[in-house]
């Protein structure tokens, strides 16, 4: 029976986590061989995420908390929980729940046979919620630039993507970008080392309180290149 490992990146989540801590601990009840382990990885909150996760985790037997005793960035927490992982395959997951747990099974059925899948917003089939004028206008210029390092296909930015353990503990494993562009460069990685990625459309609704505003996504785009030129070196 293939294992499954859920990795949440959390940094200062203690009034959104535990919501979706909850939905995961109510769909393990019910279905208890889908989901192996949770990691909620803790990049160095400074409220009381880890609390509100351990409150929760009581009741999910399947979770532990690993803490960043700084914090380092979304990426480096990601990485973090990709290393600690020990199921055969590794879903991370926004703490936000933009994404919700049931979508999880389109997720195994696109990892059947692939060594990556990625939840895609914008794919024909797609369902999106609250999603600003202004947000997809950004997610348009933002893919179309992705395109020109032939990741246009890719939602390189959508919070829900899943490996093969040993694909996953490859890619993240000499991680140079710890912040947001960690997307990009697993997605650039995946595609030079010809790993098989299967895109699929999901349901997703943008959630109050995002920590990557329009601003910050342009700002980080324009540090795409490099990354870009600095992976092929």
């Amino acid at each position: 029976m293939t294992t499954v490992s859920l990795v949440i990146p959390a940094y200062n989540e203690a009034g959104r986590l535990p919501t979706f801590l909850q939905s995961i601990a109510t769909y393990y009840a019910k279905s208890p061989a889908s989901i192996t382990e949770v990691l909620v990885v803790d990049d160095g909150s400074t409220d009381k995420t880890v609390a509100a996760a351990e409150q929760v985790g009581a009741g999910l037997p399947i979770m532990r908390v690993i803490k960043h005793a700084r914090n380092k960035g979304k990426g480096a927490a990601v990485r973090t929980g990709v290393m600690a992982a020990t199921s055969d395959i590794v879903v991370f997951m926004d703490a936000d729940g933009a994404t919700a747990i049931d979508e999880l099974p389109k997720m195994l059925t696109a990892l059947d046979g692939a060594d990556i899948g990625v939840g895609n917003r914008w794919m024909p089939g797609a369902d999106t919620e609250r999603n600003s004028a202004l947000r997809r206008l950004s997610g348009f210029v933002y893919r179309t630039y992705m395109g020109y390092f032939g990741l246009g296909d890719v939602d390189t930015m959508c919070g829900f993507k899943g490996y093969r353990r040993s694909v996953a503990q490859d890619l993240f494993a000499e991680l140079q970008e710890e912040r947001w562009l960690f997307d990009t460069e697993i997605a650039y990685k995946a595609v030079r080392r010809q790993y098989r990625t299967v895109n699929f459309p999901i349901k997703w609704r943008s959630m109050d309180g995002s920590k990557l505003d329009t601003v910050t996504l342009l700002k980080t785009a324009l540090k795409i290149w490099p990354l870009i030129r600095s992976l092929k070196k």
